[in-house]
């Protein structure tokens, strides 16, 4: 995978990185689950962590979001030392999918679970949604998938058509009235990364994008994920998204990057994690 970190910094004229990360190092009972990791992810840029099962990608990406403490070394958000200020970093990373931490319910509908997160986005002394609000809310998000439709239509014939699209759209009917359990799993997946989107976080984590079953879904994901960055990118331009996800294999995301052409040209960062040893037969964990 070629990297065009350089290239996309300078065209921007950024200089800090959105994270950047110095003998990032994390110990538990049972060991070593990452050690001495050196990363920095621009701006607006894609930070791609591969590993096997049990390497500690999730880990880091909860120790890069503020939700876990390192061992040792130095990270900064920005200008924020993450260590040191992680309710800061808390507000600043959102979480678009780990297993357990985002799950949604199944008998909540699209429309409630966006109301959910509406509220939790207000002060306290506010704790509801107005149907206004989530008209509007899911209003944009259809907006989002018409241009990312439309971004489709103008490629040449190839990987991707409009019916990449309607795959990936939640919101089946006009209200968001449909149960998550009758979304399919690219379905729920963007609904993840929507609802992790709507405070226009700086930065969004995402795990394990292996969990989309077919390969044609993960590239619909990654196809998802640089099109949002590059409408993100058009509509404010000094607000662009920063995407950190982990994976086991990222073959999908060049299909993505290939098909998707200058329509999207992401600012690729990689970083592999080792496997782990298996725990001593004496370990009591």
């Amino acid at each position: 995978m070629e990297s065009t970190t350089d290239t996309l910094a300078e065209d921007a004229g950024i200089d800090a990185p959105a994270v950047s990360l110095h003998g990032w190092s994390l110990s538990g009972k049972q060991g070593d689950v990452f050690t001495d990791i050196d990363l920095e992810v621009p701006i607006g840029g894609i930070a791609v962590v591969r590993g096997s099962a049990g390497s500690g990608k999730t880990s880091f990406l909860l120790s890069v979001a503020g939700r876990m403490r390192v061992s040792a070394g130095e990270g900064r958000l920005g200008d924020i030392d993450i260590r040191k200020r992680a309710r800061t970093v808390r507000g600043q990373v959102a979480v678009g999918h780990v297993g357990g931490l985002t799950d949604l319910e199944d008998d909540f509908t699209v429309a409630q679970h966006v109301a959910e997160r509406q509220i939790m986005l207000q002060p306290w002394y506010k704790p509801w949604a107005s149907k206004s609000t989530l008209r509007e809310v899911i209003g944009l998000i259809r907006d989002t998938f018409t241009m990312a439709a439309e971004i489709i239509d103008e490629l040449p014939p190839g990987t991707f058509s409009k019916d990449d699209a309607q795959r990936a759209d939640f919101l089946i009917d006009d209200d968001g009235q449909v149960f998550v359990s009758e979304l399919s799993e690219l379905q729920k997946f963007f609904l993840e990364f929507g609802l992790a989107s709507l405070s226009r976080p700086p930065v969004v984590v995402i795990d394990n994008i292996d969990y989309l079953r077919e390969s044609a879904d993960r590239a619909r994901a990654w196809a998802g994920i640089l099109i949002y960055q590059q409408l993100r990118r058009s509509r404010d331009p000094e607000d662009p998204l920063t995407v950190i996800v982990s994976c086991e294999d990222s073959s999908e995301l060049d299909i993505a990057t290939r098909s998707l052409g200058s329509r999207a040209e992401p600012s690729l960062v990689e970083l592999e994690l080792p496997a782990r040893p298996p725990a001593s037969r004496g370990s009591k964990h």
